[in-house]
């Protein structure tokens, strides 16, 4: 103990290395060979030394023991020694504050802290601690014990009033430090709510207020975001109900102010008054407020971008919900008289249906009416009327109108306002669903489209006769050759009634016209009914109608079956019918029928244009895939089981390709197609027997089968198999075994080597997104067999799959292992050595480390290229001219780099705009030219004193680039030329 204790005092002497001293020091007094008291103690001729740093050193010795101690180690009466000592070298020199801080936010979290202790740190705080003279750090570190403070002893230090207060504000008062700003908008709530303000109510408001609007610039370095700041200051300034008087006139005022950032942030300051304060307190401001909301709302400038309406709009919808709540006789009739301001100054545009602001005006009144069930009905009264009375209206009129009617109508459906309730439409409210039915029977789309939109809103107040003729529309639209975009609008209400209605649409519609699904000859008019009973594949109603209407058109006959197959792959697509799926799995349900079809259809040599036709195939492998992935593990179990037999030869026995017969390698090559569709979405926690098998004989169908669809599928379904079944150091011979067998398949013959070199690719990156043991050994040997002059360059399609995703394979949503940020880390183990092979390999083979090095560089992100960034620039910058092959590629990866502002870039504006600008004037391609001028509109995100020397000579050029001959090429130019033109122009958010 001795020894410790003389040890720690000649370090704490020198200053050097008290830390690790210290750590050795807590663990005696932890192990109980030491007491805190002893320590203190030995500290005497320390801490009593006339030397001011001798004596911080033993302040800081003391504090970092201290922390080292659990918070309930201390009794109380040693809590009160310490806190007694920390008051005292607090006052003792400027220089002991830091230290003594970090040890006060330590003790007031200790367990046997008591209200004398803390009430003792706070009196010794006040009159010899200004906050602001300190370091960040150590402003900090007194937040820090604020917001201890704040959120679990403020009881304590009640009784100090507004002392108390007055040293919370000071203490803030300056604060420009955003981290320590962020801490002090998130704890003054708590603080504010549950301490009284006082007289100093308005000064703490002031003291709050002064960083209103947020006066914040982010940087890359920022750990915190302007919005963050602003969101929590405005929850700061309407958190009591004392701030009311000076927060509304706070956000007025600066509503007045021409910065779009300072409009938003006083918006959204004036949008919680109305949410937070009395209404009674917002009402003595209505007229000021709305004079200022109606300038923005209701005035077409371009100060009143589509941002800052909205958020107008928001503040007068919590202006009206406040409203609604006052209490008092006159609540209606305050309302009232609101609405009848807004109502009359929005009359002139409602009465001008051609007004620019005529349907935003509208929507501001549908905002306004959905805050209470009055305002509802006194709006669509007014607008109702206003809107049927007109005659002699144009084209334009109509479509506006009925956007307008819609509108309104949505708005009385959402506050479930019933149409024949509203006064002065007792008689008349059906001619409104009249008007829509009427001009969705037009012939002009831009008519036709607003009016199938307006009864899509209005299906479920349609009267029994208007849904008659609502239904007759759908068929006739369904049956015709309409444009992509009204088959869309007519599909919705198709949907809408069905769900209000699914018993009328299914008599109506469905079963009238089920003869043209079951008899007619007309595959296009069948393909259109088809579409239309798969889009309710989210209504279970229809679920059995529509599985046995796909299967009853899964027929002998291609041009039916292919129709129907495209249908049900749309339909799977639509996350809206998983439960439709989930139906298609059920016993004898769709599933079964389609598997069990084609099964049967490949082993008994069936009509081939059907059963081997490549479409369809496609088709059925994607269903069965789909529908596989979104059942449970139960239900994939069993449908695995009910199926394996059929598969048996694959999975259970050795297969030999070459000894099969003609007539079986053919059923072979297709079954496995079926049998990776079922595979490959199957829950990994599916033990399967024969793993290893069956990996051999998919690699030994990959290779030889001359069907490259089932090439393809053998290759995937390997490298699926390898993912989720190979783990473990005892696999390792067989990863090694397979690796021996491909090299002597591609030492062999040269016949099957595409096949050979796919099924190499599968297996790599089903490795490398595991993150298997025997990944490198893998990627090291695809490195390798680029440089070979038969096979390399189609091996760069290995180094292309290893960066692409795949929505459909060897993905999480299948069941695969998918490492975190493995992109990342296989780009930083390939990337040096593709450079170094490029810069030393012969001409014909260093392009297939070039197009390995492109790919790689696709989908990683600068982060990840910065590091090699220097090595590769000069590669990139050789592929921008016209005469390479690589040209595209190269641009698109530039252009990547350019949106998202590569810092390093910069320093080479002088040596890739001019190659740039030579290819927007001298490629052959429109695709290279669009994709060079998109990049150069992307170098103006660049420092201006970098762009300026250059502003001259890309003007110049492009103007040689407005008489392109392609309209989308002289598109881009404008567009480019107008950015760059305009660089030294600064803008008001700037």
């Amino acid at each position: 103990m001795t020894f410790v204790l003389n040890e720690m005092l000649d370090v704490v002497k020198n200053g050097n290395g008290i830390d690790s001293t210290c750590e050795v020091v807590s663990k005696e007094i932890l192990d109980k060979r030491l007491t805190f008291l002893q320590f203190v103690e030995s500290l005497e001729e320390i801490l009593t030394s006339t030397d001011k740093d001798i004596r911080l050193n033993g302040v800081k010795a003391f504090v970092t023991v201290l922390k080292k101690l659990p918070l309930d180690f201390f009794i109380p009466e040693e809590l009160d020694y310490i806190s007694q000592f920390l008051c005292e070298r607090l006052i003792d020199h400027h220089s002991f504050v830091p230290i003594v801080l970090i040890g006060i936010e330590y003790t007031v979290q200790m367990k046997n802290i008591s209200k004398q202790m803390i009430v003792r740190y706070f009196n010794t705080i006040m009159p010899h601690f200004h906050c602001q003279s300190q370091l960040q750090n150590d402003r900090n570190t007194f937040y820090c014990i604020l917001q201890y403070i704040f959120l679990n002893r403020l009881d304590d230090l009640r009784f100090m009033g507004p002392d108390f207060l007055y040293c919370v504000i000071s203490s803030m008062d300056g604060e420009r430090d955003p981290n320590n700003l962020i801490l002090l908008f998130r704890i003054l709530p708590q603080f504010l709510r549950n301490f009284p303000l006082g007289h100093l109510a308005e000064e703490t408001f002031d003291v709050i207020a002064c960083y209103f609007p947020i006066d914040f610039y982010e940087t890359e370095e920022s750990k915190i975001t302007r919005d963050e700041l602003a969101t929590n200051l405005s929850r700061c300034l309407t958190c009591v109900e004392e701030f009311s008087d000076f927060c509304i006139p706070l956000a007025l005022q600066k509503l007045e102010a021409s910065l779009k950032v300072a409009k938003l942030d006083s918006l959204h300051l004036l949008k919680l008054c109305c949410e937070n304060f009395d209404p009674v307190k917002i009402k003595f401001h209505i007229e000021e407020i709305w004079r200022i909301l109606k300038m923005i709302i209701m005035t077409d400038s371009d100060d009143s971008s589509d941002e800052v309406r909205e958020a107008a709009i928001g503040v007068l919808t919590a202006l009206l919900y406040s409203l609604t709540i006052i209490k008092g006789d006159n609540e209606q009739e305050q309302l009232s008289s609101f609405l009848d301001i807004i109502l009359k100054s929005s009359n002139r545009f409602l009465l001008d249906t051609q007004a620019t602001l005529f349907i935003p005006s509208i929507k501001l009144l549908c905002s306004v009416g959905k805050t209470s069930n009055y305002a509802c009905l006194k709006i669509a009264n007014k607008v109702y009327l206003i809107l049927l009375d007109k005659s002699d209206v144009t084209r334009s009129e109509i479509v506006r109108i009925i956007e307008a009617m819609g509108l309104i109508t949505n708005m009385c459906l959402e506050m479930c306002i019933d149409l024949s309730s509203i006064p002065g439409l007792e008689k008349r409210w059906e001619e409104i669903c009249c008007y829509f039915l009427l001009y969705a029977q037009n012939e002009l789309p831009e008519i036709k489209i607003p009016a199938l939109k307006a009864l899509k809103i209005s299906t479920k107040i349609l009267t029994n006769s208007q849904r008659q003729n609502y239904y007759c529309i759908i068929i006739t639209l369904i049956k015709s050759d309409i444009t992509d975009s009204i088959r869309k609008e007519t599909l919705s209400c198709f949907k809408e009634a069905a769900k209000y209605f699914k018993e009328e649409i299914n008599r109506e519609i469905i079963q009238f016209n089920l003869n043209i699904l079951n008899e007619s000859n007309d595959i296009i008019l069948k393909s259109k009914w088809l579409n239309a009973l798969c889009c309710l594949g989210n209504e279970e109603y229809f679920y059995t109608l529509i599985s046995d209407i796909l299967t009853a058109n899964l027929s002998v006959k291609q041009a039916e079956t292919e129709m129907t197959l495209k249908c049900l792959r749309d339909l799977v697509k639509n996350n809206e019918n998983i439960n439709l799926l989930r139906h298609f799995a059920l016993k004898d349900g769709l599933l079964n029928f389609i598997l069990t079809t084609w099964i049967n259809g490949i082993k008994n040599c069936a009509n081939f244009n059907i059963f081997r036709n490549k479409i369809i195939l496609e088709d059925v492998s994607f269903v069965i895939n789909s529908v596989v992935k979104v059942i449970n593990t139960s239900e994939q179990l069993q449908t695995f089981n009910q199926f394996s037999q059929y598969f048996n030869e694959i999975l259970n026995t050795k297969l030999n390709y070459k000894t099969l017969s003609d007539i079986q390698q053919g059923i072979h090559s297709y079954m496995v197609i079926l049998l990776e569709s079922i595979l490959n979405s199957l829950n990994k926690n599916i033990e399967l027997k024969n793993v290893t098998l069956l990996i051999e004989n998919c690699i030994e169908l990959s290779t030889y089968s001359e069907n490259s669809m089932c090439s393809l599928s053998a290759s995937r379904l390997t490298a699926t198999l390898i993912n989720k079944y190979i783990d473990g150091d005892e696999n390792n011979l067989l990863i090694d075994k397979l690796k021996f067998n491909l090299e002597n398949y591609l030492n062999v013959s040269s016949i099957y080597i595409n096949n050979v070199i796919n099924q190499i690719s599968w297996i790599t990156k089903s490795l490398s997104i595991k993150g298997h043991g025997k990944m490198l050994q893998w990627i090291d040997w695809s490195l390798n067999l680029l440089a070979d002059p038969l096979y390399g360059k189609m091996m760069t399609q290995c180094f292309k799959m290893l960066t692409q995703t795949d929505d459909g394979y060897l993905n999480k949503e299948c069941f695969c292992s998918v490492k975190l940020l493995y992109r990342q880390r296989i780009f930083c183990y390939v990337i040096e050595p593709l450079i170094s092979k490029y810069n030393t390999m012969p001409e014909p083979i260093k392009e297939n480390y070039l197009i390995s090095i492109l790919y790689q560089m696709d989908g990683n992100t600068y982060v990840t290229l910065s590091p090699y960034f220097s090595k590769i620039l000069p590669l990139l910058l050789q592929l921008l001219s016209p005469e390479q092959d690589y040209v595209l590629q190269s641009l698109q990866t530039f252009c990547n780099l350019l949106e998202s502002k590569t810092p390093v870039l910069e320093d080479y504006l002088q040596s890739f705009v001019p190659k740039l600008l030579n290819l927007s004037q001298s490629s052959k391609f429109m695709n290279i030219r669009i994709v060079a001028l998109q990049c150069l509109y992307n170098c103006c995100d660049y420092s201006l004193i970098k762009l300026l020397p250059l502003k001259r000579q890309v003007i110049f050029e492009l103007t040689k680039c407005l008489d392109d001959k392609k309209r989308l090429v002289r598109k881009e130019v404008v567009r480019t030329k107008s950015r760059w033109l305009s660089i030294d122009v600064l803008n008001d958010d700037d």
